[in-house]
């Protein structure tokens, strides 16, 4: 029971590290099985479904009208975490509004955390370009779920870490905006110009926390879906470096046969871009 709330929860412990995956709005933690199905099969692994979401309870009757920003998802997740017993540090692997969570938590509790995968994370700030933006986003089933603050979240959202984890960047594939079959929600953008904002929030992320930033060749939004022996490979990465004590070190041409490239290394205030032809300094 964490804040009155009941929450479902599945941990499996492990060799080294515990991977902790955060599920995008309204999804269970089951949604991260084809990936933990491919990663090695003694690692540690930790999910579990948010208020409302897949078997958990609901918000507390009376407190559900209240929206928080996602500073209150990754609180609720750390008192878990911290109930639990879940040993850290731990690597954070979140997907969309998931990826925020993560951000959030390693902000606050750097320590804790070994390192992170944040994939096709959600731009707080995209509502802001757009004529009929979503101030608050319903996480679960209506009436039980969390409602997020988006304005909130945005406030929080700035400034970055302090000391940066070891982080990969998973984003989606470019121009898949363009398969959107309604473009009015979206409006005064066009479909080409939301594909380069959101596209300019994953590589913002990954110089936000120094790491690397990988591209699928044509996954979508649900990229742990279509593609999940990427988003395995760049976890499994992430863990074997933070046993290792070293920076990530991501094989491009596993990662081509995995379904992505790695596209920017941002290290130091320099960055590196990969190609079909190998790595250049840009």
């Amino acid at each position: 029971m964490i804040a009155d709330v009941e929450l479902a929860y599945r941990h499996m412990p492990g060799d080294g590290t515990c991977v902790v995956f955060i599920s995008g709005l309204g999804e269970p933690g089951a949604v991260w099985a084809p990936v933990i199905d491919r990663l090695p099969a003694r690692t540690s692994t930790f999910t579990y479904d948010r208020a409302g979401c897949g078997h958990s309870g609901p918000v507390p009757a009376g407190g559900d009208d209240e929206a928080r920003p996602v500073q209150w998802g990754a609180e609720q997740l750390l008192m878990l975490l911290d109930t639990v017993g879940v040993p850290g540090p731990w690597v954070l692997v979140g997907h969309s509004i998931g990826g925020l969570i993560a951000d959030s938590l390693a902000r606050c509790r750097t320590e804790q955390v070994a390192g992170m995968v944040l994939i096709d994370t959600s731009d707080p700030a995209f509502d802001t370009r757009i004529d009929s933006p979503r101030p608050i986003l319903v996480d679960g089933r209506d009436g039980e779920g969390w409602r997020i603050s988006m304005p909130a979240t945005l406030e929080g959202f700035n400034p970055g870490p302090d000391n940066p984890v070891e982080t990969v960047v998973i984003g989606s594939a470019i121009w898949r905006w363009l398969r959107v079959d309604d473009p009015a929600p979206y409006l005064p953008l066009t479909l080409l110009e939301a594909d380069q904002h959101w596209h300019r929030h994953q590589l913002d992320l990954a110089k936000r926390w120094a790491g690397h930033l990988v591209v699928p060749h044509t996954a979508g939004h649900r990229v742990h879906e279509e593609a999940p022996d990427l988003v395995a490979l760049a976890t499994q990465a992430v863990v074997e470096a933070a046993a290792a004590g070293r920076p990530v070190r991501l094989d491009q041409e596993a990662l081509v046969r995995s379904g992505g490239t790695v596209r920017i290394d941002a290290k130091g205030g320099t960055f590196t871009e990969w190609d079909s032809t190998g790595r250049r300094d840009i």
